[in-house]
């Protein structure tokens, strides 16, 4: 299995990774722009269990454009982050991409929060859109199963759409609407195997994560994925 270490500015936080990552995510909330001085931020998500952190970090937590905690941490001595984690997905780690200083290293798959996105910002072609951003809104009120009928809508205009697939897929189980967010939920999958790993911490799960069919869609969630762009 392969390994990368990201470090860093003067190298005394450093981490090792094993595998590929399940998400890489290119996010254009102001919060992301103000944490890297740039445009965006770029985040690779392993399994936390495939990622092993030396040296010393001093832990700041803020909140996301959508109101969720981010807890980064940052070397004492230089300030640079070289990851972070949020209470939603405990088993992943996010790790700026930048801190792996790898030209080579894979592009973004997924784009977020694009409403903030800066004018010049071209995105790779192949890249998925943030088509949920118009009910974020809705999901962040508790507003489930309104969320999950207006993002069917989308997907009758999205189809293939793997984010926006699993976004429909958790408000649905949050609705209590366990059939139809498996079977969203195994859509998503079938699209990017990237979401198998997403999904097997998410809380939004948490209602339906006793049914037979989300055990066995998620029954490969440790395992190293196979990667769709």
């Amino acid at each position: 299995m392969s390994a990368r270490e990201a470090a860093c500015s003067c190298g005394q936080l450093r981490l090792e990774v094993t595998g590929e990552p399940v998400r890489i995510s290119i996010c254009h909330c102001l919060a992301c722009q103000r944490r890297t001085g740039s445009a965006f931020g770029i985040q690779a998500r392993f399994p936390a269990e495939r990622v092993q952190i030396s040296g010393r970090a001093t832990e700041y937590v803020r909140l996301s454009d959508a109101g969720e905690e981010r807890a980064f941490s940052f070397c004492p001595e230089c300030g640079a982050t070289v990851f972070y984690t949020t209470p939603d997905a405990p088993h992943l780690v996010a790790v700026p991409v930048g801190a792996f200083a790898d030209p080579a290293f894979p592009a973004p798959r997924v784009s977020v929060h694009e409403a903030r996105m800066h004018a010049w910002v071209t995105l790779p072609p192949d890249v998925e859109r943030d088509h949920w951003a118009p009910l974020q809104a809705l999901y962040e009120a508790g507003r489930y199963a309104e969320a999950a009928d207006r993002g069917q809508e989308l997907l009758a205009a999205h189809p293939g759409s793997g984010q926006l697939l699993y976004n429909v897929a958790c408000c649905e189980s949050l609705a209590g609407r366990a059939d139809a967010a498996i079977s969203h939920l195994r859509e998503a999958i079938a699209v990017s195997q990237d979401i198998r790993a997403l999904g097997a911490g998410d809380s939004d799960f948490d209602p339906i994560r006793d049914q037979p069919g989300f055990r066995e869609l998620l029954r490969d969630a440790d395992e190293p994925a196979d990667h769709a762009p």
